[in-house]
């Protein structure tokens, strides 16, 4: 294997392709033509929320943000009477630094976000608070405490930080060649341009300088530059778009397209500092819309710029042992970690969630994993426990994510800031589960947020996702039917408000014209204009709080009628009403909409219609707005299918999955296409990734059957699909549907109260939905044998909600003869007088879980919460216990006021779905690895446990005393019956 010596990762925020290629094929990107035509390139798909701070943790530690730990770009400061800057004090998980740490290699790492304080690595840190300019030129520039490590670089390091006082016209004039004719008294836009190119051009001087000076193995630039000239001037590239004056046109259509030429010289100075040895890797985040789907207007919510980033971001690499002039497909941003450790020749964490790209390699080194990169102990360069970040400093750089237009300033009311800054991690949070499906996770987050904001329509409209995605059909509805009552009466007390709006802003402008027109008369042309006007050249006659208010009031006013068809329209398809959605479809105009992923919902109806060349034309019409939307590439796969075209099937599936791998509904066409045209062997390579992804997935299991059956003559293949879709057919008519979803109370005067402190909706593109996790009666799941299941400590697990009937499982398996992992610390009592049966080692798994592994052929209780805390490299089979939500939390109740101890703060719907929540992320991870379960049922067990006890000794393939088994049933203890 030819492994390089060196690795420079070099990052772009929000580069796009589609610029960079219009640039390269004008002649203007000479050094990145170079590169790309010596190099492998594709597209690298982002998650969501497409939010830059949650984005770069995840490329540098390979997991999603849920694991890292990184939500948003403030946080509550740690004595919780503050907001700061999100920080990596805040990150749970090494970054790839950290692990190359551990390795004696050193790293130059520059400007990453977020990166403050600078961490005590093996070779030099400089954090992202280094190179941020003040926003005014007049104010003091302080260098931040630790924001170089080592500390004793901070001196030298700081001569190359670049203030927009030391600029020269010469420097400013290839981005804004008109700049002399801007008057920047009342246009700030020029002065933005220059902040960019001094923070820009800090970061670059910084990172040559360490380049040449310093040893190094690994190299982390990080440019965020691209990303904040698109946001100030993408709106004025060509072609010029109806709201855009001409003026702003001729002066600023051009700065974006300097920016990317800028970035192409950087790229060559540092190409010029690494020798043939090293490999290069330049990528982005997330795109940025260049073109028609450019946004007119942005949300009025935290992050609403986000809107404007596109899905796909860069992946650019050369070097030795890179592939030249090939392009790769199915790449995500949480791959560069497991290839950089790749190329290192470093095993890949199993915790991580990308993988290493190896197909970029002309000869793929041999991948080696380990459970976790965080169970290696020794020096890896991450801050002490203790770390704590300096008041002063946080206020200055949250003063600068205002200024820069991430985030909202902070309410001067300290504590409704701090409860602003949880609400929008917690929205982030929950995003980040929808994102990686895990929609039961994300559920009661959204549904505590949605209670809490009913005006907060993003949250409505996410917590529909969600209910959506887990086929949670009355719910739905009765979700949707709350937030049409709130909209309607609060879009009536909305537009009365506008009206008000409306009537300042004539004031307003009536007075900015009389200081025009003093402007205009006076002779003292240095004076300063009275009449002044926004970033936009409009007249500013609302200050920025002003603009926001308006702009959330206007949201609500009229913003949400088309979303809620939508989503009513969801709702019939889901019951197979699609002549019902598509008149609502209809009555809504979504279906001439511009929207992709509305035409993808669209073309998805007409299929359940089985009108096969309108759902073409729906797809097709996606993407002429978005030719890269995987969806309508899959719909398409789906119709073509339908129509029996198998190669054009084939070919748009492969496309779909092209731009996003983890899209088992896509691979499960292109299968089922493959198998119709004779080629058994893909049609199984694609169905086996699609059952990977989704294991629940009933038809791919079916397919397969008859594949393996009728095609490759696998006889046993083929009857362990056929069992496994038998049985999860099963399992899913066994699914009752939620009646108990109920939402506050709806309050009008609240609502009219609350009316000036609105947050705007949030458009959303909907996704195919996941299957829902099943909660059937005790039958074992079929599972396929694992090739390595012998060399590894088997350990069975009773789990389930506490008061589900866990403990009386455990005293069934004790009588069978099997062995208990206990401490014996707590004691029967009341509420268990034949005793619990657990180890109180067990409730601290989240921070240490070896000990597991030693447990082989014992049996240990553990309740769901504690499930995504099992190590893995076991297997485990598992009995999960169910029981009637209501008796569950009766019982719950009742326990403590036997124990004469109060519940907590929390009502019993909230706790119900916080509790479905921990069900459904349970079963999902124990499936995900391929663990075998058992579903068992309280009630059936106690009216009679002779089946029960069967089908457990066939579970767990052993010999066990049933009859004993059978008498550890006592029903009198069945107390809390509905």
């Amino acid at each position: 294997m030819g492994n390089s010596k060196k690795l420079m990762l070099i990052g772009w925020d929000a580069a796009d392709w589609k610029v960079i290629h219009q640039l390269v094929e004008e002649g203007k990107l000479p050094t990145l033509k170079k590169v790309m035509g010596s190099g492998t390139m594709g597209n690298l798909r982002t998650l969501s929320p497409v939010l830059s701070p949650m984005l770069w943790t995840s490329i540098a530690t390979g997991k999603r943000p849920f694991k890292h730990g990184i939500y948003g770009f403030t946080e509550p400061s740690p004595n919780g009477k503050s907001v700061q800057p999100m920080t990596n004090v805040s990150r749970r998980c090494k970054a790839v630094w950290n692990i190359l740490n551990q390795h004696d290699l050193r790293s130059q790492v520059v400007g990453w976000w977020p990166s403050h304080p600078a961490e005590p690595i093996n070779g030099v840190m400089v954090s992202d608070f280094f190179h941020k300019v003040p926003k005014k030129p007049g104010d003091p520039w302080p260098l931040m405490a630790k924001c170089v490590h080592p500390v004793e670089a901070t001196k030298t390091l700081a001569k190359f930080r670049i203030h927009p006082r030391q600029l020269t016209p010469e420097v400013v004039r290839p981005f804004i060649p008109l700049g002399h004719e801007v008057n920047q008294e009342a246009d700030s836009r020029l002065a933005m341009c220059m902040r960019m190119i001094c923070e820009c051009t800090t970061i670059h001087d910084t990172a040559e300088y360490l380049l040449d000076n310093e040893e190094w193995d690994f190299a982390a630039i990080y440019y965020d530059a691209i990303d904040h000239f698109c946001h100030g001037f993408m709106r004025y590239r060509a072609p010029q778009q109806a709201h855009i004056s001409d003026e702003d046109f001729r002066i600023y259509k051009d700065v974006v397209t300097n920016a990317y030429r800028f970035h192409d010289m950087l790229l060559r100075k540092l190409i010029a500092k690494a020798d043939d040895d090293t490999t290069f890797i330049l990528m982005s985040d997330h795109g940025f819309h260049p073109d028609h789907l450019r946004p007119s207007a942005l949300p009025a919510e935290p992050a609403g710029p986000a809107l404007e980033h596109r899905d796909y971001g860069i992946f650019l690499a050369w070097g030795p042992n890179i592939r030249k002039d090939h392009i790769i497909h199915s790449a995500s941003l949480l791959d560069i970690t497991p290839t950089i450790l790749s190329v290192f020749g470093m095993p890949i964490g199993e915790d991580m969630d990308g993988k290493p790209l190896l197909e970029i390699f002309e000869e793929a080194p041999e991948i080696e994993t380990i459970p976790s990169w965080e169970d290696v102990s020794g020096n890896d360069g991450q801050h002490p426990e203790d770390m704590a970040i300096d008041p002063v400093d946080s206020k200055a750089a949250l003063d600068q994510l205002v200024a820069l237009g991430y985030i909202e300033a902070p309410d001067a009311d300290v504590s409704k800031a701090v409860e602003d800054c949880k609400r929008e991690l917690d929205y982030n949070l929950a995003r980040s589960y929808i994102d990686a499906g895990m929609h039961g996770q994300a559920t009661p987050l959204m549904f505590d947020l949605y209670s809490n904001h009913p005006l907060e329509f993003r949250f409505g409209i996410q917590l529909a996702t969600c209910l959506r995605a887990m086929n949670r059909v009355s719910a739905l509805e009765k979700l949707i039917d709350h937030m049409n009552a709130n909209w309607r009466v609060a879009a009536k007390e909305a537009r009365k408000r506008m009206e008000e709006i409306e009537r300042v802003k004539r004031e307003r402008l009536a007075h900015w014209n009389e200081l025009k027109k003093l402007d205009d008369e006076s002779d003292d042309p240095d004076a300063p204009a009275l009449a002044r006007v926004d970033s936009t050249g409009r007249p500013a006659i609302f200050d920025e709080s002003d603009k926001l208010i308006s702009s959330k009031i206007r949201s609500v006013a009229y913003g949400n009628a088309q979303t809620l068809d939508f989503l009513a329209a969801s709702v019939a398809s889901s019951k197979g009403e699609f002549e019902k959605a598509l008149e609502l479809l209809e009555k809504a105009e979504i279906t001439s909409s511009k929207n992709p992923g509305f035409q993808f919902h669209v073309g998805t109806v007409y299929l359940g219609l089985e009108r096969l060349d309108d759902a073409e034309n729906a797809f097709l019409k996606a993407l002429e707005f978005d030719e890269f939307h995987p969806n309508a590439l899959m719909g398409l796969a789906r119709t073509y299918v339908e129509k029996g075209h198998w190669q054009k099937a084939v070919d748009f599936g492969k496309q779909a999955t092209g731009l996003k791998f983890h899209f088992p509904v896509a691979h499960y066409f292109v299968g089922k296409a493959r198998n119709n045209i004779g080629d058994f062997d893909g049609a199984v390579k694609s169905l086996t990734t699609a059952v990977k992804q989704n294991p629940n997935f009933v038809e791919v299991h079916e397919l397969l059957a008859s594949i393996y059956r009728k095609s490759i003559q696998d006889e046993d293949l083929a009857k362990f699909h056929k069992a496994t879709a038998e049985e999860l057919t099963r399992q899913n008519a066994a699914i009752q549907q939620d009646d108990d979803f109920e939402l506050p109370k709806f309050e009008a005067e609240k609502f009219r109260a609350e009316m000036p402190l609105l947050d705007g909706m949030e458009d959303d593109e909907n996704s195919p939905l996941a299957r829902p996790l099943s909660q059937a009666k005790p039958l074992a799941i079929a599972e396929k044998p694992n090739e390595n299941v012998e060399t590894l400590p088997e350990v069975i697990i009773v789990s389930g909600l506490p008061r589900s009937g866990t403990s009386m499982m455990m005293q069934m398996l004790k009588a069978g003869g099997m062995e208990l992992f206990t401490d014996s610390q707590r004691v029967p009592d009341e509420n268990n007088p034949k005793g619990y049966f657990e180890a109180e080692i067990v409730k601290k798994m989240p921070k240490e879980n070896k000990w597991v592994k030693e447990c082989d052929g014992q049996v240990i209780k553990v309740v769901a919460p504690l499930i995504p805390s099992l190590p893995q490299g076991v297997n485990y089979k598992v009995i999960f216990m169910n029981r009637n939500m209501d008796e569950i939390l009766k019982s719950q109740t009742s326990m403590l006021d036997r124990l004469k101890k109060e519940a907590g703060d929390i009502d019993d719907q909230t706790l119900a779905e916080i509790f479905k929540s921990h069900i459904h992320v349970a079963i999902h991870l124990l499936k995900a690895h391929g663990h075998s379960i058992m579903l068992a049922n309280y009630h059936e067990i106690v009216k009679d446990p002779v089946p029960t006890a069967n089908i457990i000794c066939k579970f767990l393939g052993r010999d066990l005393n049933q009859k004993q088994m059978i008498s550890a049933v006592l029903p009198d203890l069945y107390r809390e019956k509905m």
